[in-house]
């Protein structure tokens, strides 16, 4: 009876130890699920608890503290104090439990992302020139170097890099390489979308008969290119330099030369402006053609063209008229028509008539 009774209470004790290891796994399996599972590389925010020499501890919500390198925080010197909240990331965990922490490598992933977010977003930045370096710059974004190429930097091609180290330059990142961790930023492409701006709020506000101020660019043969500022430019052509004919600009304008220029014509769709210069000098030629110009009238005039189809006679500055070939006088002596007509020759003409409209006058010779 005894042995049974003592059997008897061993089973009850048996039993009892096995329901408590059973709650105490239900307990250590509940306390688990409340902490948080790290692994390599986790970004996490911690709280300084405690400040040693060498290390700091960090409360991130593991089980232990985890331990953070003082060396890191000297070097961007930053003074840490208890219970402050810092970023940092999980750089190792080791076969004891113990988490090593990283703060400079979780502020180099939080730069990535913002700069990542940024370019996704197509932000506008601020950078900080850095150095120089061959074909560009080296700037700072989010404590991150990237490469600002010299053709990003400004419109025109810049002369000195140098000029700009340390300066505060904004742009936008126009491209990322994840694999090499490449950045390329560029300034010059928020000056394009500025002067794009500025050109279509000028180009708006131009119409026919303005009087604008413009630099010469570029002279060809058939006109000359002007620089209206804002990347706008406007073509003045030959035939609107002068009332006077003339064989090539560059014998009424000079190139860099900056005057006022007449708005002939604007299309907003091209952005392109027609100028002219001789419409804003006085034209008499209505007075002049009524005064001298008379039907049947034999002036005194100057060859100042051969052409194909005849000889153009400057009767009066600027004042052109056309002796046809067939009104030509044909010579029965021995001084040959070659000689005759040369330009800077003196000629008597008769006028035979007059187009207002078109500016034109015609002249005869044979009946002289």
């Amino acid at each position: 009876m005894n042995f049974e009774r003592g059997e008897s209470i061993m089973n009850k004790e048996d039993l009892n130890n096995q329901i408590k290891s059973k709650e105490k796994i239900k307990i250590i399996k509940l306390y688990s699920y409340t902490i948080p599972k790290l692994e390599k590389y986790d970004l996490k925010k911690g709280r300084i608890l405690k400040i040693k020499d060498k290390i700091i501890l960090i409360d991130i919500g593991f089980k232990y503290d985890c331990i953070l390198s003082k060396k890191e925080l000297q070097i961007l010197k930053i003074k840490p104090r208890i219970n402050d909240l810092i970023d940092v990331i999980v750089e190792k965990l080791d076969y004891k439990g113990k988490c090593f922490l990283s703060y400079i490598k979780a502020n180099k992933i939080k730069s990535w992302h913002r700069l990542n977010e940024a370019y996704r977003r197509n932000e506008l930045v601020s950078f900080l020139v850095l150095s120089r370096t061959k074909g560009g710059l080296i700037v700072s974004l989010y404590n991150i170097e990237c490469f600002l190429p010299g053709s990003q930097i400004e419109y025109k091609k810049v002369p000195n890099f140098d000029y700009y180290v340390g300066k505060i330059l904004i742009g936008k990142i126009v491209n990322i390489n994840k694999t090499t961790k490449n950045i390329v930023v560029s300034h010059k492409i928020i000056i394009e979308k500025q002067k794009i701006k500025i050109k279509a709020l000028i180009i708006s506000n131009l119409n026919k008969g303005i009087i604008v101020e413009g630099v010469v660019k570029n002279i060809t043969n058939y006109g000359c290119f002007v620089d209206l500022g804002c990347s706008l430019d406007g073509l003045c052509h030959i035939s609107d330099i002068s009332w006077q004919r003339i064989k090539h600009p560059v014998e009424k304008i000079n190139l860099g030369e900056r005057r006022n220029f007449l708005i002939l014509s604007v299309d907003r769709h091209r952005k392109r402006v027609q100028l002219g210069i001789k419409q804003m000098i006085i034209d008499n030629w209505k007075s002049v053609i009524k005064q001298i110009l008379v039907s049947g009238k034999i002036i005194k005039g100057k060859i100042k063209v051969l052409i194909k189809f005849g000889i153009l006679v400057e009767i009066y500055p600027f004042f052109e008229g056309l002796l046809h070939k067939k009104e030509e006088f044909k010579f029965h002596y021995k001084i040959s028509q070659k000689q005759r007509f040369q330009i800077g020759n003196a000629i008597n003409i008769l006028i035979l008539g007059s187009k207002l409209k078109h500016k034109k006058i015609y002249f005869s010779f044979k009946i002289i």
